[in-house]
């Protein structure tokens, strides 16, 4: 009887841990949608932002690279699970521009989106990790100082 206990024991055990797996999905979004969502236009604009090989202008002095990685709520479905990217890749824009406006920049380029060891250079898309609760949008960039 108590070796009958334990083997249902392990087996509820390892029912339970199986569930409880974490998602780590990767998804590409549209950097337009993204860009126009209600959170990015909300945002300062006195700290311009340059995505992937964007053309830019001349840039007079490089200060530094720095990333932001912010989380926002995953969904049930597919479209709350956007929403969540975009507020993700908002929070993490917005934490680039203070960064860049702290450091005495105007502008950062060059940004690019990371999730695990897999950065996505792109003017049109970009990368949101799944998880079972959170969404995370991880970007990258370089903040200037832009010639006049």
């Amino acid at each position: 009887m108590k070796s009958l206990s334990r083997i249902l024991l392990a087996g509820a055990i390892s029912l339970v841990s199986a569930t409880a797996m974490a998602r780590n999905d990767r998804s590409v979004q549209p950097l337009g949608e993204a860009l126009n969502s209600p959170e990015v236009l909300a945002l300062s604009r006195e700290v311009k932002v340059y995505f992937g090989d964007q053309r830019h202008p001349r840039v007079a002095q490089k200060i530094g690279e720095w990333s932001s990685q912010r989380h926002g709520s995953a969904g049930r479905d597919e479209p709350a699970t956007k929403s969540g990217c975009h507020y993700a890749f908002a929070e993490a824009l917005e934490q680039l521009q203070k960064r860049a406006a702290r450091e005495g920049g105007d502008a950062v380029v060059n940004i690019f989106s990371v999730h695990g060891d897999a950065p996505m250079k792109s003017t049109t898309q970009y990368l949101c990790g799944i998880g079972n609760v959170k969404t995370a949008v991880r970007l990258t960039g370089t903040v200037v100082k832009l010639g006049r």
